[in-house]
């Protein structure tokens, strides 16, 4: 009797232990997704930020330029050629 009382004692400590496992192993599963989601979250923030960068530095090249001046001084100060005709839209 001893010794079928120490096969159930070691049949449960097996059982213990694979469910032990199993839950280690379905927790660790779910903080890789986790970690994934943030990383591929992060990666796409960082190829946002590329192209912001890339579109700036496109910008900061044209800034010499003698379109961009004119653009300007067109857009946000007003200031037409001499000679051009003007036209007003009254409904704006």
């Amino acid at each position: 009797m001893n010794k079928r009382k120490k096969s159930k004692l070691g049949f449960f400590i097996v059982v213990a232990l694979i469910i032990y496992f199993a839950y280690t192993i379905i927790s660790q599963q779910k903080l890789l997704n986790n970690k994934k989601a943030a990383l591929n979250a992060a990666n796409d923030k960082y190829k946002q930020e590329q192209k912001i960068n890339k579109d700036l530095n496109d910008e900061k090249g044209k800034v010499n330029s003698d379109e961009y001046y004119e653009k300007v001084a067109r857009e946000q100060l007003g200031m037409v050629k001499p000679g051009e005709k003007i036209f007003v839209d009254p409904n704006k």
